[in-house]
């Protein structure tokens, strides 16, 4: 076996260059722009749960709600810290669960008048 192909793997499959050559940077999270770079830092400052890096760099909680990337931060997770992404527990979704236009959020109907304001 080749040094070439003993390397390790990063979150998405593709080996890792040799130490000292510089990295592209590799968006993880679309939605708010969290890169692997910064996901790895979180989890060597001690964020070692999905929980724990969805507080600390919002993954998870854009437009897809963590649909594109919570799997993969799982595996660098895996990687960082040895915990299998199988054992690792998903962040809970919280309300909407879907993308709602700002003004819908901001009205609300008045049961007795049947009327809606926008207060």
């Amino acid at each position: 076996m080749s040094k070439k192909s003993s390397r390790a793997r990063n979150a998405t499959g593709v080996k890792r260059p040799a130490s000292g050559v510089k990295r592209p940077v590799t968006t993880v999270c679309r939605c708010e722009e969290a890169t692997e770079q910064e996901i790895r830092q979180a989890i060597r400052a001690g964020h070692h749960s999905l929980e724990e890096i969805k507080r600390v760099l919002r993954t998870g909680m854009g437009h897809c709600q963590g649909r594109g990337c919570l799997r993969i931060i799982a595996r660098i997770v895996q990687e960082e810290t040895g915990i299998p992404a199988s054992e690792q527990k998903m962040p809970m979704p919280r309300p909407p669960l879907k993308p709602l236009p700002l003004g819908m959020l901001g009205r609300w109907q008045d049961d007795e008048r049947g009327t809606m304001n926008d207060e």
